[in-house]
């Protein structure tokens, strides 16, 4: 009609989907790049770098968006301590690493000051258990107790059929190694033929003399254990074998327990071993996705020890998180179970990861040209060889 206008019809919108943007959550994690630890922190790093890109890749994060923030926490408790303030300042939920006993005691009184969950995915220390025990709520752990670290070395005593053990211990880590050797004494009435430790810093001959002098000692049937998971393991190893040395050498692993460092060293050399798991014991899907991704991605074999403890750490933080938020963590880190390459982990009531149950074992593997594992009997491939 003349004069009138029409009412103006506004366009049909198309409903935009409602999608939830994942909330960005930062993990913090401890290296040792720097000092006599180095080594171990390249590991670390490299192992903690493939959780994410797992995480990503494999959906295990849906409702986050996880990114690591990396510090260095050094050879010693002070620089460790510092770092991890440093993380909890940047606003992480979460921090896990750092390698010695010492630092991580450390860690864990910075954990109970600024209210951030800790998961140590390497020391050992009794006194972790005792912080939570007296009330810090805030610290997990991972990796092995002292006393598991005893209960393998143990173990293979016992299946190996040993006479008698010699106990070679690093002078840095003697507070590990002294508690190793205490838990083994009560678990096997065994004679001890002898205990030392080497310290190349107070004589640059050190590994060199107490090769020799234990040597010396022990015999055909014995077997000679190593505490030092470094790569002065591997000097000692060589002097030992070169000065007569007889019987098997059980390494605590570590540098000792690399496939590439396996396969340079003489067949002669031949040498048994712990490690959390084996690329040859297939324990979760996440087993071989983690040692042959890390293969690809770095070009080397992975750690068997450090790292996978801190790639399984990352993903324990990240399925936690999934199951029921940032804001009940410690709970949900205390009731449930959570997967890994190294098994299932479920955490006791002093916060440490359940090694030894039926889930979650250490391997034992034995160098003889080529890995052949000894323990667990689910996964034994042979057993032990004396040569």
């Amino acid at each position: 009609i003349l004069g009138c206008t029409q009412p103006t019809q506004k366009p049909t919108q198309t409903p935009i989907p409602s999608t939830q943007i994942p909330k960005e959550v930062k993990i913090g994690v401890l290296v040792p790049k720097t000092g006599k630890f180095s080594n171990a922190g390249v590991f670390m790093e490299n192992a903690a770098k493939l959780a994410e890109k797992h995480i990503k890749e494999l959906g295990i994060a849906e409702n986050y968006d996880i990114k690591l923030v990396f510090a260095d926490c050094g050879d010693n408790p002070d620089t460790a301590k510092a770092a991890f303030l440093d993380l909890a300042s940047q606003g992480v939920v979460a921090v896990v690493g750092a390698y010695t006993s010492p630092q991580a005691v450390a860690c864990a009184d910075a954990a109970n000051q600024t209210k951030v969950v800790y998961i140590a995915s390497v020391a050992s220390t009794r006194q972790l258990e005792q912080k939570v025990e007296e009330g810090n709520k805030y610290v997990f752990r991972n990796a092995y107790n002292t006393t598991y670290w005893g209960v393998l070395a143990a173990e293979f005593l016992e299946i190996s059929g040993a006479d008698a053990y010699y106990f070679q211990g690093y002078d840095p880590l003697k507070t590990f190694n002294q508690g190793m050797l205490n838990a083994i004494k009560q678990k096997v009435n065994l004679t001890l033929k002898g205990e030392e430790y080497y310290n190349p810093k107070v004589n640059p001959k050190d590994v060199e003399n107490s090769a020799a002098k234990a040597a010396n000692i022990v015999g055909e049937r014995d077997v000679m254990i190593i505490g030092d998971p470094g790569p002065l393991s591997v000097k000692f190893l060589k002097e030992y074998r070169q000065n007569g040395g007889e019987g098997i050498v059980y390494s605590v692993g570590g540098t000792l327990a690399l496939p590439q460092i396996l396969v340079s060293i003489n067949e002669s050399n031949y040498t048994a071993f712990q490690a959390a798991v084996l690329r040859e014991t297939e324990k979760t899907e996440y087993t071989s996705k983690y040692f042959n991704d890390y293969e690809t991605v770095y070009g080397e074999e992975a750690n068997n020890y450090a790292g996978v403890l801190t790639y399984d750490a990352i993903l324990i933080l990240v399925q936690a998180l999934e199951k029921s938020g940032d804001e009940n963590l410690i709970e949900t880190l205390e009731e449930n179970e959570f997967i890994g390459a190294c098994g299932v982990y479920k955490f006791n009531e002093l916060h440490q990861a359940e090694w030894g149950s039926a889930k979650l074992k250490g391997v034992i593997g034995e160098w003889v040209g080529k890995v052949e594992v000894v323990y667990p009997k689910e996964y034994k491939t042979s057993e032990v060889i004396w040569k």
